[in-house]
């Protein structure tokens, strides 16, 4: 990424600060700029050094961007964006971090027609239950995997701006279409947040005074996630309902052969059960690039 660029970043909690540490640590040059709506958000970051400029106003953070990352829940990206792009320079690339791609093209395509500069959707799957700027870290995005979902219309160097955005904030970089994004990221993301909360919905739901004390690490851990935001996952929810509806079957279909064997009382079909969904577990770490056993 060119370290003589501008950058600017709408919206300070976890995602937003992390890129702007994360770039810091790495050694970019240019300025960052941030928008946030609450004043002491700004103060903080300009305190820090997170930000070179802390702005009020979407589109006065963004007017002498050449990248602007917007860091908002899925549904809101369009609202700032309507507010922005106006103001965008002509060549400027703006991206996001929203955790489905699809319905957001289509909502942003409109805005950006007629303008000189474009949008090109990624998403970094990477996060935490932790919210606000706070939580900010600077290896939130390092050794991670960031996913970067062009179109057939958009500029080779706009493509680049964004993978090289990523690639600077210590992340690795694969380029998918947005259906394509969509149906992944519903099987692997979207799913296990929908069951950690479905988990502890269940636990919780008869008499979680008398449980605690007699929750494990095991329930802490599988349903970890499940503190996340409600505000953020609800977008996520909403636009990616047909694909998660479709992952949410296959579970249940896997749930009910549970139930099957359960019921057969046969301990033989229980073991071979657990076995292979151990190994279907350490299969995947094993495979994976960005994921430590």
């Amino acid at each position: 990424m060119d370290k003589r660029q501008n950058v600017a970043i709408l919206g300070l909690g976890l995602m937003g600060a992390s890129l702007a540490l994360a770039l810091r640590k790495r050694g970019f040059g240019g300025r960052i700029l941030g928008y946030a709506r609450r004043a002491e958000t700004r103060d903080h970051a300009l305190a820090s050094g997170m930000v070179d400029a802390a702005y009020a106003d979407p589109a006065d953070a963004a007017r002498e961007a050449d990248v602007v990352v917007v860091c908002v829940p899925i549904w809101s990206i369009a609202k700032l964006a309507g507010q922005v792009v106006p103001a965008l320079q002509a060549g400027a690339v703006m991206t996001d971090v929203g955790s489905t791609k699809s319905e957001l093209l289509r909502t942003m395509e409109p805005l950006f027609a007629g303008s000189k500069a474009c949008f090109v959707g990624s998403h970094p799957i990477a996060g935490s239950e932790k919210t606000g700027i706070e939580a900010g870290f600077p290896d939130l995005y390092d050794g991670r995997l960031t996913v970067v979902c062009p179109t057939e219309g958009t500029p080779e160097s706009a493509r680049e701006t964004v993978a090289a955005l990523w690639q600077g904030a210590g992340s690795a970089v694969v380029e998918m279409s947005p259906a394509a994004h969509d149906a992944m990221l519903a099987s692997t993301s979207h799913l296990p947040h929908m069951v950690a909360a479905a988990l502890a919905r269940s636990v919780a739901g008869s008499d979680p005074g008398a449980k605690a004390d007699f929750c494990g690490t095991g329930f802490k851990d599988t349903t970890r996630v499940a503190s996340g935001s409600a505000d953020m996952w609800v977008d996520i929810i909403d636009t990616n309902r047909a694909a998660l509806e479709n992952e949410l079957d296959r579970f249940h279909e896997e749930l009910q052969g549970l139930i099957g064997i359960l019921r057969s009382g046969n301990g033989e079909d229980i073991r071979k059960w657990l076995e292979e969904a151990a190994s279907a577990r350490n299969g995947i770490l094993k495979l994976s690039r960005f994921l430590k056993k």
